[in-house]
């Protein structure tokens, strides 16, 4: 089994490069051929990296631990600072933090247990005098984890929580024995 060595090809492109710049009859193509050739990699260099990519790639799957991917539900939640109804600034932001961790469970509980839509509209000679829409969420929420609080802007906070597969799966089967 032959090897792949680097000073070979590296010998053998200034010999053609060298032929290249001679008058002799050697057409480009064949010296393009040659080169290509010189430079190929043998069948046993190509299945040695192989072998080594795969060997690298099954190190990795063993250090990761082979967790298996549980997705889950998340929900944003978002409360402005200055509109909490307090007169000390830590105060307001410590209320905007909640308001907004409030936000994002009602997001969540929208997703799992869904939203009640109200509406009532009132036409009175052929024109629409009033319009009114309402929503209610109403469900428990537990085993939710707070993946971030973020600051968005000067007076904003951002809120992001998430229940996993598990807790889902918990919920549902409550729900089909009549628990929920």
């Amino acid at each position: 089994m032959r090897t792949f060595n680097l000073i070979n090809p590296i010998i053998a492109v200034a010999a053609v490069s060298l032929l290249i710049g001679c008058d002799t009859a050697i057409p480009s193509f064949q010296v393009q051929s040659l080169a290509n050739n010189v430079l190929r990699p043998t069948t046993g260099t190509r299945i040695s990296a192989m072998q080594q990519s795969t060997n690298l790639l099954n190190e990795k799957t063993e250090a990761s631990g082979e967790e298996p991917f549980t997705p889950s539900i998340t929900a944003v939640g978002f409360s402005a600072i200055a509109i909490q109804p307090s007169k000390n600034l830590n105060q307001r932001r410590l209320m905007a933090l909640r308001a907004a961790k409030l936000d994002a469970y009602r997001g969540l509980t929208e997703q799992i247990y869904g939203i009640t839509l109200d509406g009532e509209t009132t036409v009175a000679e052929a024109m629409l005098t009033s319009d009114k829409m309402s929503s209610a969420v109403r469900g428990t929420i537990m085993g939710a984890k707070t993946v971030r609080i973020e600051p968005t802007g000067n007076d904003t906070y951002e809120v992001e929580l998430s229940v996993s597969e598990v807790h889902i799966r918990r919920l549902i089967q409550n729900y089909t024995r009549g628990l929920l």
